[in-house]
């Protein structure tokens, strides 16, 4: 009789405990009283402290553990390491089943089954000319390394990239990494006004060495050349001229032969005369493709070319093969594009002028080397606005000659060597 006593005694305490209710009076409940007014069922959610008491050596039955746990739930939050400490106090699989479905998920449990990896990708960036530094998002990547920078483990979404390189025009695009792929960028950077001045001087430079240098520009400018030409009249009539051209940089004369008849134009600076003789329609307009003429000879588009007043510039260092133009030359007047062959001779030459007047195409070709510079044989000229154009051909030509005053007079037949 004593020991059921105790046990009956000793239940009621541990209840008590893990109850931790406080009680308004001390009354025994009722024999009716419902399974849901026990304060055991219904008191506050179970503390860790507490469930370990709970799992552990207890005379409390395991049905009415499960049924407080089930009733008033827990109030901690249930990690590996809290698992580990109810196992070893005793808990049952059954009761950690019941433990879990009413515990609290921790914090870094969430965040390891909800967080996923975010999705990466890559990117590879191409630019030119190299070397270009790059950067991500306003963050310094470095410089390219032959052109080429590739990027892995980038978060998949836009990025902005930036690319910079001394003296030419900075870029900013935008681009998509996706995730498990490689985004591609190519782009090439536009060389600033400095970078393009620069590039212009130095292939200039290039030309007048290709012709022979400035000794060569200079012999170039004094010649006498023997050869033909021939020009259309405005009724859509060729005609041949045998042509000889005295040249001096402040004077030119001109002799123009067919058959019996002999032309001359004589040029001194911008003003020009021409011989009693010139009538009819096609000698009448040999002082405009004279002066075509004149104008067209290299030494004379070079020279105007070294005038302070034009800005030459061009968009690479070197010529690149298949461009149509390589030099640009502009001033307040006029704009002048060379293109330059493999080895960076002029072959065309287009002058556009603000007003139109002495705007044309000029072609050169069969280059000869002369004692003194490189000289083209052939040359063709389209003004703006003429259906044909003029063609020249030298046979001969003398370089650097020594003219005087009495060189360029009419005579009215032809000179030596004609």
């Amino acid at each position: 009789m004593k020991r059921v006593t105790f046990l009956a005694l000793s239940i009621a305490v541990t209840g008590a405990l893990l109850t931790a209710q406080p009680v308004a009076e001390n009354k025994l409940p009722s024999a009716h009283a419902k399974k849901t007014d026990d304060p055991f069922l219904s008191g506050a959610p179970f503390t860790f402290d507490q469930v370990l008491k709970l799992v552990g050596d207890t005379p409390i039955p395991m049905r009415r553990r499960k049924d407080a746990i089930q009733a008033r739930g827990i109030d901690f939050a249930l990690g590996s390491e809290e698992l580990d400490k109810l196992k070893v106090a005793g808990a049952t699989d059954d009761v950690l089943e019941l433990i879990k479905s009413k515990a609290k998920v921790s914090t870094a449990a969430a965040a390891h089954v909800v967080s996923k990896p975010a999705p990466k990708g890559g990117m590879a960036v191409n630019c030119s000319p190299s070397e270009c530094d790059i950067s991500l998002d306003g963050k310094s990547h470095g410089s390219t390394l032959g052109g080429k920078l590739e990027f892995s483990n980038l978060d998949a979404r836009k990025w902005v990239v930036d690319l910079k390189k001394d003296g030419y025009v900075g870029r900013q695009i935008p681009v998509t990494v996706e995730a498990d792929k490689v985004a591609s960028l190519s782009t090439t950077l536009e060389p600033n006004r400095g970078t393009l001045e620069a590039y212009g001087a130095s292939l200039f430079k290039k030309m007048i060495q290709a012709m022979g240098g400035d000794e060569g520009v200079q012999a170039l400018a004094s010649v006498q050349a023997v050869g033909s030409t021939t020009v259309w009249t405005r009724d859509g009539t060729s005609v041949r001229w045998t042509l000889l051209l005295r040249n001096r940089p402040d004077r030119a004369l001109f002799q123009a032969r067919a058959g019996n008849i002999l032309h001359e134009v004589l040029f001194s600076g911008s003003q020009y005369n021409n011989s009693k003789n010139l009538k009819g329609a096609d000698a009448l307009e040999l002082p405009t493709h004279f002066g075509f003429i004149r104008d067209a000879m290299l030494a004379a588009v070079i020279t105007r070319l070294q005038n302070p007043e034009f800005k030459i510039t061009a968009s690479h260092a070197l010529p690149v093969e298949g461009e149509e133009f390589t030099l640009f030359a502009e001033n307040s007047a006029e704009k002048v594009s060379i293109g330059l062959d493999d080895q960076s001779r002029p072959v065309r030459v287009k002058i556009a002028t603000t007003t139109g007047a002495g705007s044309a195409a000029i072609a050169y070709s069969e280059y000869f080397k002369g004692d003194k510079a490189y000289w083209p044989k052939s040359v063709q000229i389209k003004p703006d606005g003429w259906q044909h154009g003029i063609d020249v051909r030298f046979d001969t030509m003398d370089l650097g000659l020594r003219f005087g005053e009495s060189d360029f007079k009419m005579k009215g037949k032809p000179l030596a060597n004609f």
